[in-house]
């Protein structure tokens, strides 16, 4: 949605997205955000689970579904765990470049609820896998992961 600052008078865009922190067995799911198919440069990260709400959709909907989209597992059992907000700037967008984009992000714990692990075709991820958390530390990941992670266990840095 495109708005004007109220203090700036500057043209914006805003995104609504949600991700959810899936712990089974000791490991979290995570999945590989992958825009090489847009960007030939991009290096891909890790992330948890989740991406934009669609128009309409509740933002619990939203992220059960993104979950299984990208991951093929149902979760169930939210619980809100961290709504925090960012800015990409008009030149770092991959689509709608032409205003800056103000972020939300909305983080869930979820509970795994069924499925079979399988990988995204076609979307913003290329793989998804369980990891610990001692794991995680040596993967290349997006700082989501990172302040999820330290909001829930004082052992990522």
């Amino acid at each position: 949605m495109t708005r004007r600052s109220e203090t700036t008078g500057e043209p914006y865009d805003t995104r609504l997205a949600a991700y959810a922190l899936v712990e089974h067995e000791s490991k979290v799911l995570l999945t590989l955000w992958d825009m090489r198919h847009r960007d030939a440069k991009f290096t891909p990260r890790w992330s948890l689970p989740g991406g934009g709400i669609d128009l309409g959709e509740q933002v619990t909907d939203g992220v059960i579904r993104e979950v299984y989209e990208e991951t093929g597992y149902h979760v169930g059992q939210l619980s809100l765990l961290d709504v925090s907000t960012g800015i990409i700037p008009a030149a770092k967008r991959y689509s709608g470049d032409a205003h800056p984009m103000q972020t939300v992000a909305v983080t869930y714990r979820a509970r795994l609820a069924g499925g079979e692990l399988r990988h995204e075709l076609g979307g913003s991820t290329s793989e998804a896998a369980w990891f610990t958390r001692e794991e995680i530390l040596g993967l290349n990941r997006i700082e989501r992961v990172d302040s999820i992670l330290r909001l829930t266990s004082s052992g990522v840095r």
